[in-house]
């Protein structure tokens, strides 16, 4: 995977600081230059869920902030662990990771050049949920159980396993057709993954008694609601990466600040999608707990989605500590920290300016 030389970063810095005027000294009329990318495709984490990295650019459409900059974003549902292949092939440009040891792991096993551009949740927010009256009394004892997966298991999760000297090896793996947790039950595995702004609510609803091991609780460095962004196309369109960044951290903090309006726009596009089996009574829930871990957990002085690296590193070495990677990957070079820094230039406000009035 290729550096972002240094000559690329100075020019994303320079434009986002500077506004229309540099953007024009860097290739022409702002608008005329992101209109002549054409249609910009980013790819969901999960359907059209009210979670950071899949809400903001769903806003930020609806709200009109991408028309303002010129951009033609179409968004499609998608699943997180799959993503990276559509931004590899080029068939997307932007698309959501549920962590960044996701995003390394696709870099590292299959040269996917993604890009990590915005990091909202700054921890982890998966959970490994057993029955109430499971046997399984700590995470040692899933050896010989059967583990329900969607897609693979979460890399928090991977990384409290194997501090704990679990290895994966040691426990089945049954793959879910099925997100409802009470029918994954159902099937007769043992332990489920669960991101804890969804699948716990759903099982109090359903009355099915659980415990969590949380990685919280392990100190677990993880991160999720991460966006990414094809290498390529940084490379070939920095700017308008750094417009399309500018629109979705402008709208984040509309969706923390609205959280109401904003899961409303979310909603409409779930109506609109045949077969969903979200709802309000699965999005109103996930976004009160993740949007409320973004504010919370992003520093004081500093916009959302600014990248941590130090974070990001902390999580990548106890990836590879537990054995995910064999080495440690050259991981800061999947970062473009310097997007999100340039856009709120030492605040926590993003400068707006629109290259052309609505309608």
């Amino acid at each position: 995977m290729r550096k972002l030389v240094p000559a690329l970063v100075a020019l994303i810095m320079v434009a986002a600081a500077c506004g229309d005027d540099a953007l024009s000294a860097a290739g022409g009329d702002p608008c005329e230059r992101n209109t002549a990318v054409g249609t910009i495709t980013v790819v969901t984490g999960f359907d059209f869920a009210a979670s950071p990295g899949i809400l903001d650019p769903i806003v930020a459409e609806a709200e009109g902030y991408f028309d303002e900059l010129c951009l033609d974003v179409e968004i499609q549902p998608g699943f997180a662990p799959q993503n990276h292949t559509l931004v590899a092939s080029g068939q997307a440009q932007f698309a959501n990771a549920g962590s960044f040891g996701e995003v390394v792991k696709a870099n590292v096993d299959g040269d996917a050049g993604l890009v990590a551009v915005a990091h909202y949740g700054k921890t982890a927010i998966e959970g490994l949920v057993v029955p109430a009256d499971s046997d399984i009394e700590s995470l040692e004892d899933l050896a010989g159980k059967t583990v329900g997966i969607k897609g693979d298991l979460p890399f928090s999760l991977q990384t409290m396993l194997g501090q704990a000297g679990v290895e994966r090896a040691s426990f089945d793996e049954l793959l879910l057709d099925t997100f409802d947790p009470v029918a994954g039950f159902e099937l007769g595995i043992d332990a489920l993954p669960v991101y804890k702004s969804n699948e716990p609510i759903q099982l109090d609803n359903a009355d099915f008694a659980y415990r969590m091991f949380d990685p919280l609780e392990a100190d677990v460095p993880s991160s999720f609601g991460m966006l990414v962004v094809g290498e390529n196309f940084l490379a070939d369109h920095p700017e308008v990466v750094n417009d399309f960044m500018r629109a979705s951290l402008r709208a984040m903090a509309f969706s923390i600040e609205n959280p109401e309006a904003a899961v409303g726009h979310a909603l409409k596009r779930i109506a609109g999608n045949e077969g969903s089996f979200l709802g309000d009574y699965t999005e109103i829930p996930r976004w009160d707990v993740e949007g409320n871990l973004v504010a919370d957990l992003t520093p004081s002085g500093e916009g959302y989605g600014q990248l941590d690296l130090d974070r990001l590193g902390a999580e990548i070495d106890a990836l590879t500590d537990v054995g995910v990677f064999d080495e440690l990957p050259e991981w800061k070079a999947m970062t473009a920290p310097e997007i999100a820094d340039s856009i709120y230039d030492g605040g926590a406000e993003v400068a707006w300016e629109p290259y052309q009035p609505n309608g």
